[in-house]
């Protein structure tokens, strides 16, 4: 069984880098299974990803796949992400025929010739053209199976037509080895775990804010930590060298597990990255999120009835009464349990996918 995994893979992303861990870790458990990834980055390092697993199989390309290429696997596996987006990217008519072509050649002949595709805990969207959406239709029609992360995927992939359609949830709800409970949560610490943000320019505001926020916590006492789940930009880093705590995902240096531990008995997390508050919920630290995208409104709903959530073009003052609300919001996870039960209903449908 030859297995290659898609996705935002070897980016050293911390919430990728967790989607891979948790994907390997049930799918080496497959009898004769040979797992590969492919890259097109060549500034791309995933060597690292063998920590995971020993026995990956790394396929380097330069710019592009090779036509073809999933002939060579039974299953294609997208292990969850943001993947199918346009981000307001227009494109011709030109690129847009010879994309539909590529993609005929890429995943329709390929299926007709017995291999499978299938994702989970897909993020789809959003879209501001047709002819994005037409072309990311075309290749979600060739999946076998297909569970999205969020309703708002549901709904779009459910107007593709796409068949095998489930909705559950990003796979990192379910990780299975967080840190052991510890009763003293009485701390100082608050953690400051933000992203640039170029597809909109103006919602970059919301770093400033949480440069001035810092600012006034250790004024008042609080040691701000500024955590980053993946490397950001240089000038971003300029303005925080030498003032504050920083510490960047390095998965040369850091465990998943070790790195989830600093979100562990802080007082409060604010965060414009989806994955930082999925640790930081399932580790019951508060937190309040900034939504630079829907997905991050959907992540704070799993763990708030009602959520903090901070509009990125929002001032000083809102993140203070976030902070000042907080105090009296507690966690209800009902609907985390549900979205943990449907994911792990939806892992046996493709770990028994996988398998055959």
């Amino acid at each position: 069984m030859k297995v290659l995994l898609q996705g935002y893979i070897g980016y050293q992303n911390f919430g990728d880098d967790l989607l891979f861990e948790i994907a390997i870790d049930k799918i080496k458990k497959i009898p004769n299974v040979e797992i590969s990834i492919s890259i097109t980055d060549e500034s791309l390092t995933p060597d690292y990803l063998k920590s995971y697993y020993s026995s990956l199989k790394i396929f380097r390309f330069e710019g592009k796949l090779p036509f073809l290429f999933f002939n060579n696997f039974d299953k294609i596996y997208y292990i969850g992400g943001g993947v199918f987006f346009d981000y307001k990217k227009e494109i011709n008519n030109s690129t847009y025929l010879k994309s539909y072509v590529s993609n005929f050649i890429r995943y329709k002949i390929p299926k007709l010739l017995g291999t499978k595709f299938g994702g989970i805990g897909l993020g789809i969207g959003p879209y501001y053209h047709k002819k994005t959406m037409k072309l990311h239709r075309q290749i979600l029609k060739s999946f076998s199976v297909l569970g999205v992360r969020d309703h708002n995927s549901y709904e779009i992939a459910k107007s593709m037509k796409i068949k095998n359609l489930y909705q559950s949830n990003d796979l990192s709800i379910g990780y299975d080895k967080l840190p052991l409970e510890n009763a003293n949560a009485d701390s100082s610490e608050i953690i400051i775990c933000p992203r640039s943000y170029h597809h909109k320019p103006e919602f970059e505001k919301h770093i400033d804010e949480l440069i001035k926020l810092a600012g006034f916590l250790e004024e008042n006492g609080y040691i701000t930590h500024w955590i980053f789940l993946q490397h950001d930009s240089e000038e971003l880093m300029f303005k925080l060298r030498g003032k504050f705590k920083i510490t960047i995902w390095n998965p040369f240096k850091l465990s998943i597990s070790s790195f989830i531990e600093l979100f562990k008995n802080v007082h409060v997390v604010f965060s414009s990255r989806m994955h930082s508050l999925f640790i930081a919920g399932l580790v019951n630290t508060p937190f309040v999120a900034i939504e630079l995208h829907p997905k991050l409104k959907y992540a704070s709903e799993l763990f708030y009835d009602n959520p903090e959530i901070i509009f990125p073009l929002d001032n000083l003052l809102k993140y203070k009464q976030a902070l000042e609300n907080l105090e009296t919001k507690n966690f209800n996870k009902t609907k985390l349990i549900h979205d943990k039960n449907n994911l792990k209903q939806l892992n046996i449908k493709f770990f028994e996918w996988l398998k055959k």
